[in-house]
């Protein structure tokens, strides 16, 4: 079955959100080669927006353009996770502290729809990955600081790759997960801003040092 392209946004965009979600759910493997002639076959476009969009994707980290010619999707590695974990064991829990100060009443009810309680919502991978980001991008709206929203949205195409890698690996790690998240919202609806910040910064360090391990365990 051909997958078709509605016209209903720029071309560019919609692209670009396709290509982007394909990358995300493992549509296309790491270190897989981009063709345009080929996802102008499949998508049913010209080859323009595809150029357009892979250019949006670079400047995400999402894809490689390599000098000698073609695009490659990015390949998640030790040394690049470990850079990432060094700006959001900053960034996130100065974000969730400020959320804590500056939230709005429905922003905290769209937190509290993007929690997930696993033993009453049997959700498919996808929709996990979904509420998850949802759930850590409506902290960084809440944050209501411009440039801390822009600093940590320039790497969240990448922090999206690395987290299907961990929720993919283990179950256990995925329902940890979401018991940080429960204790994240508690401190910030509540107005605890410095414990949002401690819950936050424990979350991300669990992701990095299971990411670590799983690593280890491929070596």
């Amino acid at each position: 079955m051909k997958q078709q392209i509605v016209k209903k946004e720029t071309l560019k965009k919609q692209v670009y959100e396709y290509l982007r979600e394909e990358i995300i759910a493992g549509g296309f493997a790491p270190g897989e080669r981009l063709v345009e002639e080929k996802i102008a076959k499949k998508i049913q476009v010209s080859r323009s927006p595809i150029r357009e969009a892979i250019r949006m994707l670079e400047k995400e980290g999402l894809v490689m353009v390599n000098k000698g010619g073609g695009v490659t999707v990015f390949s998640p590695d030790m040394e690049n996770f470990q850079y990432l974990y060094e700006c959001r064991v900053e960034l996130e829990p100065l974000a969730a502290y400020y959320a804590a100060q500056r939230i709005a009443k429905k922003q905290v009810e769209d937190l509290r729809r993007h929690l997930i309680w696993i033993d009453e919502q049997p959700l498919g991978l996808k929709e996990i990955l979904d509420m998850n980001t949802k759930f850590h991008e409506g902290i960084v709206t809440a944050s209501r600081n411009p440039f801390l929203i822009r600093m940590i949205e320039q790497i969240r195409g990448i922090n999206s790759l690395y987290r299907v890698a961990i929720l993919k690996q283990n179950m256990l790690r995925m329902k940890l997960a979401i018991q940080e998240h429960i204790q994240i919202f508690e401190a910030i609806e509540r107005g605890d801003a410095d414990k949002a910040r401690e819950c936050m910064k424990e979350h991300i360090v669990s992701d990095y040092k299971y990411y670590v391990n799983v690593y280890q365990g491929r070596k």
